[in-house]
């Protein structure tokens, strides 16, 4: 008569040989999903200046986006006639992800001109807890890419 089952040396043993497999994987998904949060952060910056561009030339007024370093890293998407600005949409850049640097543009607004162009052309570059980093370029034309 056979008996069916586990012992509990080789139930042991699997278990063992799981947590193993999970503790190797820990640092991979935690270097993984920072570096998801980051990318997902660069590509909503260039879907914001892109829709800030397309804004100014259908308008004909003025639209820019405000790089903001605080506490919490944001930035704002402003309408601006004559003096007045009014906020648009505000946006607070992922936990752990930061401006590393925001080169080219005065005040840290990236302002179109009414034929999509921007008034000066610079850098974005944003930086997470890992040091990993991806840059946004504004051309002077006003074009936008991902580096």
């Amino acid at each position: 008569m056979t008996k069916k089952g586990f012992t509990l040396i080789e139930i042991s043993v699997v278990i063992g040989i799981i947590v193993l497999m999970a503790l190797v994987s820990i640092p991979y998904f935690r270097d993984y999903q920072s570096h998801t949060k980051l990318k997902t952060d660069a590509l909503t910056l260039i879907s914001n200046l892109r829709l800030a561009q397309q804004y100014t030339v259908s308008e004909q007024n003025t639209y820019l986006i405000k790089l903001i370093s605080n506490a919490t890293p944001k930035y704002q998407l402003i309408k601006r006639v004559g003096e007045s600005d009014t906020l648009i949409e505000e946006k607070n850049l992922n936990q752990g992800i930061n401006w590393q640097n925001t080169g080219g543009f005065s005040n840290n607004e990236i302002i179109f001109t009414s034929t999509g162009a921007v008034l000066q052309a610079g850098d974005i570059i944003l930086i997470d807890d890992l040091g990993k980093t991806f840059t946004v370029e504004v051309k002077p034309s006003g074009y936008v890419r991902l580096n």
